[in-house]
């Protein structure tokens, strides 16, 4: 089969390199029309990215990736790019996942470094860097996947879903507005000896300082138990001096949890109705486990539980 864009891409690697001694092997895909390519080359290792202009914004991409680093961060080094193309040749941060270097010995300490991180990342002056807001706007047209592609057809619960998205976006923009990566978790966080290394940064936004721990205490690729959730989640809260009430802050980030969750269960069911990627259908009754957890938990949710 005939792939275009590798092509395109290995002609654009032969000009930089200025010749033809290289390997290409697939590094990776992920839920986007993104790919990754291993190069190798001279006994060194790059990555390259492919990323379709008329899909993928590179331009947000390189622009994250130098704030990240000029703070402090490691994200992967641009070596070269073309955004016309939409080819970008970056650092290898090597192979080792934080899902995959978790073990039960190292499991608190691996998350409390990750969320060290996190509190990094909070503490990026946003001023003047033209992020998006993680307005209104934004966070009801991600609910939204819920209906479009979740709930059957025939469904008919917009009134009372309504309501409840409201409910979830109030509770969003009511919260400290920091800078967010809006998909950190174990698959786009490397290991690279002691240190992590962050990835798939390129959309992020202003918005609520619980999304990214939502995002890493309750991912939808693997389960922490309620007592190491609670151990982190008084762990950031220490450690960034949250200054609200524990018991308001968790029902903060519980609700965030909320609407990411439905967000993903419509991400994960387009996934696969659209673009042929069905694995990810392995990882929907996790987020639907979390998401009826918190339905269950706070009386104005009661409906959500039996919608769902």
């Amino acid at each position: 089969m005939t792939d275009p864009r590798l092509d395109l891409l290995t002609d654009w690697l032969e000009h930089f390199f200025g010749d033809v001694n290289f390997v290409t092997t697939k590094a990776s895909d992920d839920a986007s029309f993104r790919r990754y390519f291993r190069i190798e080359r001279d006994n060194n290792t790059f990555i390259a990215m492919d990323a379709p202009p008329e899909k993928e914004d590179s331009a947000s991409f390189v622009k994250i990736a130098t704030l990240l680093r000029d703070n402090n961060l490691h994200a992967p080094k641009i070596i070269e790019s073309n955004l016309v193309q939409g080819f970008l040749l970056l650092e290898d941060l090597g192979s080792l996942t934080f899902l995959q270097a978790l073990s039960k010995d190292n499991c608190i300490d691996l998350y409390k470094k990750a969320i060290n991180e996190i509190i990094k990342i909070q503490k990026i002056d946003c001023q003047n860097k033209h992020l998006p807001l993680y307005n209104k706007t934004l966070l009801t047209s991600e609910m939204q996947l819920l209906i479009d592609w979740y709930l059957t057809k025939d469904s008919n619960f917009n009134q009372q879903l309504s309501t409840i998205f409201q409910l979830l976006s109030d509770n969003a923009l009511n919260s400290l507005q920091v800078f967010v990566h809006r998909d950190y978790h174990a698959r786009n966080l490397m290991v690279i000896k002691d240190e992590l290394a962050i990835i798939d940064f390129q959309d992020a936004v202003i918005g609520s300082n619980s999304y990214d721990l939502c995002s890493l205490l309750k991912d939808a690729y693997i389960e922490l138990s309620a007592n190491d959730i609670q151990t982190l989640l008084n762990y950031y809260y220490t450690q960034a001096n949250i200054d609200i009430e524990f018991s308001q802050f968790e029902k903060q980030f519980e609700l965030m949890g909320l609407q990411r969750h439905l967000k993903i269960l419509g991400i994960f069911k387009r996934l696969s109705r659209r673009d042929g990627k069905h694995q990810y259908l392995d990882n929907i009754p996790l987020v639907k486990k979390y998401a009826l957890q918190t339905a269950s938990k706070y009386p104005e949710f009661s409906a959500l539980k039996d919608i769902l």
